[in-house]
């Protein structure tokens, strides 16, 4: 009673009109029924498999190091902290650069606020040293 013609098993194995194959096989190679051997799905026990790794930016690890060792100025180390920032930044950056990858976000904020806490770092040294000559000043005015 159904006037509908009934798909055949191999009917959706054959490569359509764009030459393309059957989905597991891909465009190039025979589908599945072209020829008697099933593809193979799992690689031979004995021959090593490789895996090609996404490609990582050569910066990476100096930029997380450069914003580390700058956030380390609150924990105590308020001179080395952002000197080692600043230069692994610049580092950091150059080498993202030269890949081809862009700017290295954590090598440049590692950089930034490197400058930033180093030059805070200055105005206080300044900050203390001029108000120790105004007061020492005035203790000899007065004394």
């Amino acid at each position: 009673m159904n006037a509908a013609p009934t798909p055949t098993p191999d009917q959706f194995d054959r490569p359509s009109a764009g030459g393309y194959g059957h989905p597991s096989t891909g465009p190039y190679e025979a589908p599945y029924g072209a020829s008697h051997e099933a593809p193979q799905s799992y690689p031979n026990q004995n021959q090593p498999v490789y895996v090609q790794r996404a490609e990582e930016d050569p910066g990476k690890v100096l930029g997380i190091i450069s914003l580390v060792a700058t956030l380390s100025t609150f924990v105590g180390f308020n001179f080395i902290g952002p000197v080692i920032g600043i230069i692994t930044g610049h580092i950091a950056r150059k080498r993202s650069q030269e890949s081809g990858l862009g700017d290295n976000e954590m090598g440049k904020w590692g950089f930034i606020l490197g400058i930033v806490f180093l030059g805070l770092l200055v105005l206080g040294w300044v900050l203390g040293i001029s108000v120790g000559l105004v007061g020492g000043l005035a203790s000899l005015m007065a004394g």
